[in-house]
């Protein structure tokens, strides 16, 4: 989650102004009843700044990623439910790595999944022509074309750049409804949902914007905006109350507090920051070289590798978890007695970890450790 820290000066101004004294801060000026109009702060022009860094036409903020992909995922079923299923199955066709709030929301939406493969062990690397033959294949059981096609741009277990255009080229190709789940990648990465010839693009902004949570952003071009993000029309029965400004797709009104204003104050950075993502693909690939020195360690995922999240197949951490009385833990807690947090306590066969925004300095404090660790158990 590297992606996701608050730059020093950002946690800083959180304290000095005040956000972190009441729960829904900026709710205090909010004159429109919807906390993606207020103007003081300007998060109304934020969010404009938003769809436009990322390639889209609207963005409005959301209960984290997975409340985005609802969203989306509501609107198609509606959409497929007023047009009686004649055009689109309740079908969602997916890559086979998807995080699973993409499966909660695909499940609360009422969709069925389908999944492209993959090529298994130990690349898993997924090809755009596998989403075509899913794609046939659903057309020829259900007689009609998957609602929506989904591709998470980088996945959340290896860290493999999914080749999210050229399966864009393929949604244009049977007018399919394309979501880019963007999660891991932007914000640290370039990304362009109209490059992508993306619908809608999901973002989590504690994951790859710098920001505190839970808070994602969906992005969607004009077209689908009409649709996603229509205001409420219910009236209720007896005291006639009406809640107009409200979008029922992010459940009325999305979060008002902290995690928005941590967003705001760090978007400047997040905008600088994606200027440098060759250098952060440097360190990861000299990371990876110097990892791969060890005995036996080996990068699982695609090579060469295009991402910041790295898992690694150690079997030299394996051996020494066998007998050594903390077992699986004493990795973690052998890395952060040298003040390095991050590997998933208890985990030594495998692990994941993120170098991403460390200097060379850190960098190579942090692989001296590994070596520092496998020879000190390994030795005489």
């Amino acid at each position: 989650m590297t992606g996701g820290i608050l730059p020093q000066e950002v946690q800083k101004r959180l304290l000095e102004e005040g956000w972190t004294k009441a729960g829904y801060a900026i709710c205090f000026d909010c004159l429109d009843g919807r906390s993606s109009l207020i103007g003081k702060p300007p998060v109304k022009d934020f969010q404009a700044d938003v769809a436009e860094f990322f390639g889209g036409d609207v963005a409005e903020h959301t209960f984290g990623c997975r409340g985005a992909q609802f969203a989306v995922m509501k609107t198609l079923a509606d959409y497929v439910a007023e047009n009686g299923s004649r055009e689109y199955a309740k079908v969602i066709v997916t890559d086979p790595l998807c995080h699973y709030t993409t499966v909660i929301a695909a499940e609360m939406a009422g969709f069925e999944l389908e999944e492209a493969v993959h090529r298994g062990y130990p690349e898993y690397r997924v090809e755009a022509k596998n989403f075509a033959e899913r794609i046939e294949r659903v057309k020829k059981e259900k007689g009609k074309l998957p609602a929506l096609i989904v591709v998470t741009h980088a996945d959340p277990y290896y860290g493999n750049l999914n080749p999210v255009k050229e399966v864009g080229e393929i949604a244009r190709e049977y007018d399919i409804p394309y979501m880019v789940n963007a999660a891991y990648t932007a914000g640290v990465m370039p990304v362009n949902m109209k490059e992508m010839k993306a619908d809608f693009l999901t973002v989590s902004a504690h994951k790859s914007m710098a920001s505190l949570g839970p808070l994602g952003f969906l992005v969607t071009n004009f077209e689908w905006a009409k649709r996603t993000f229509e205001s409420s029309t219910m009236v209720t029965h007896w005291s006639g109350r009406a809640f107009g400004k409200k979008i029922p797709s992010l459940f009325g009104c999305s979060v008002g507090a902290v995690p928005l204003v941590s967003a705001m104050l760090s978007f400047p950075y997040v905008v600088e920051r994606v200027r440098n993502w060759n250098e952060e693909l440097e360190k990861v690939r000299w990371f990876i070289g110097e990892m791969e020195k060890l005995d036996d360690v080996m990068l699982i995922g695609d090579r060469p590798h295009r991402h910041h999240l790295m898992h690694f197949e150690t079997p030299v951490f394996w051996e020494i978890s066998k007998r050594h009385k903390r077992k699986g833990f004493f990795l973690a807690e052998e890395l952060n007695r040298r003040g390095i947090t991050g590997i998933h306590r208890g985990m030594s066969k495998h692990i994941k970890l993120s170098t991403y925004s460390l200097s060379w300095d850190q960098l190579k404090k942090v692989k001296d450790a590994f070596y520092e660790i496998a020879e000190s158990y390994t030795s005489g």
